[in-house]
């Protein structure tokens, strides 16, 4: 073989690796680092697109739960009554008392203590009388069945005769027990107090 054609084709030879590998360097090198950046930056989006979705999920759920809860606490509300409505309240259970033939040895109203942290305030009425079974039963049904909230909380019976031996057939019983009605208090009422006694 001709020794300048080997020259010639091992100087094209040399030039195409050397055009390779500058292209490599130069133009292809650059490219494949910008692809791989914009890879990395299309994966951390994605990354932010799902945990944005979730967030969103989660929201909408949040924002049902909301909803749920404030119709729970408008149906709480209208069972609530009001501070006006309190005098009225006590009154009632009073006559309750008064309907079933109940003479009270002991209705006390306490003093409202408001929980404004958590919404609400606190009235309970302490009573003790004697009555005999059925006026007992009639009374509690009376107050379950108040057009407001008012619940028994404690309630202790004991036989009003100490003498046990001869106990008749409808003894007379003596009764203590506590009521508690809750008003609702906003939370934005309540604030700077500290459940305090009102």
């Amino acid at each position: 073989m001709d020794k300048n054609l080997i020259k010639k084709v091992a100087v094209v030879l040399v030039v195409i690796v050397a055009l390779g590998y500058l292209g490599n360097m130069y133009i292809l090198k650059p490219k494949r680092d910008r692809i791989a950046a914009l890879d990395k930056e299309i994966k951390a989006a994605t990354l932010k697109i799902e945990k944005a979705r979730e967030a969103l999920k989660k929201a909408k759920a949040l924002a049902r739960e909301i909803a749920e809860l404030e119709k729970k606490l408008d149906v709480m509300k209208a069972v609530l009554p009001t501070k006006e409505e309190i005098p009225g309240l006590i009154r009632e259970v009073s006559k309750l008392g008064y309907y079933n033939r109940i003479n009270y040895a002991l209705f006390k109203p306490g003093r409202e203590v408001v929980k404004a942290d958590q919404g609400y305030a606190v009235l309970s009425i302490n009573l003790e009388f004697k009555a005999f079974y059925p006026q007992l039963v009639s009374l509690l049904n009376g107050v379950s069945k108040m057009e407001r909230l008012v619940k028994p909380v404690s309630l202790n019976v004991t036989y009003a005769s100490k003498n046990r031996k001869a106990v008749p057939k409808n003894p007379q019983l003596k009764v203590k027990c506590t009521l508690e009605t809750y008003r609702y208090i906003p939370l934005k009422e309540g604030k700077g107090k500290k459940g305090g006694k009102k």
